[in-house]
């Protein structure tokens, strides 16, 4: 996966930086067509290994319209799967991802959000950056939990930035389920395992900006992870913690 990864990779930096100055000329702030050869990137590398079956298109916002989509988080092939939603978005990362070779560079010619975890400057940095981000219209993508679970139990959600970022840009929040990615790449290794039926996204009803509004922060917390968590096979949705 990996040779397949670095192989593309060769195929899709050249097309992004070539590009790049009519992306910085017509779409400065949400860069949809580095976003949609990042897609394509994706979609080309897991297609020999496994298939992506996505429900609930129907509760996809318009094309344009700023949503937060917030997701459990099993397996790196969680981002992989993610980008076959026919939308873009920029995901809120850990910045570490940004150094992988060719994936870093892309991530960062899309404006894709990276995050130092133990830095209060940089969380300061990425909320208010992530705000204009929504406000011009640019969807963002969250994982949470704040890492992978080790063993495909949903964790409690730690990273609640997600939330107070869709209420004060006054967007709406979609939660979404990822099922079978911890099976073809758990958490503790990076080795791809063949099996299984693939992986399937359940799009949920979007919880309106008009309902984040209203809601409480506890509440709404509670209430996207009741709706991710739903979905989960029973072991494996996990008891938030107080």
């Amino acid at each position: 996966l990996f040779v397949l990864l670095m192989g593309l990779g060769c195929i899709f930096c050249p097309l992004i930086l070539v590009s790049m100055p009519f992306v910085i000329k017509r779409d400065p702030q949400r860069r949809t067509f580095v976003d949609f050869l990042m897609r394509q990137w994706a979609k080309l590398l897991i297609f020999p290994f496994f298939s992506v079956k996505i429900e609930g298109l129907e509760n996809l916002p318009p094309p344009g319209e700023a949503c937060i989509y917030v997701a459990n988080h099993q397996s790196f092939m969680d981002i992989l799967s993610a980008l076959h939603l026919p939308r873009s978005f920029k995901f809120i990362s850990k910045d570490s991802i940004f150094k992988i070779p060719f994936v870093g560079w892309a991530m960062k010619r899309a404006d894709h959000v990276g995050l130092k975890r133990d830095d209060r400057k940089s969380q300061v940095e990425v909320f208010r950056k992530s705000i204009k981000k929504l406000q011009d219209g640019t969807s963002l993508f969250i994982f949470p939990e704040g890492t992978r679970s080790q063993d495909g139990v949903m964790l409690d959600f730690k990273a609640k930035g997600a939330f107070g970022m869709a209420r004060r840009a006054k967007t709406a929040l979609l939660p979404m389920t990822i099922l079978g990615t911890g099976r073809l790449m758990p958490a503790k290794d990076y080795l791809l395992y063949f099996g299984g039926h693939g992986v399937r996204i359940i799009l949920h009803k979007a919880i309106s900006a008009e309902e984040v509004q209203a809601a409480d922060d506890d509440k709404l917390v509670e209430q996207v992870r009741d709706t991710i968590a739903a979905a989960l096979p029973e072991g494996y949705q996990g008891k938030p913690t107080a």
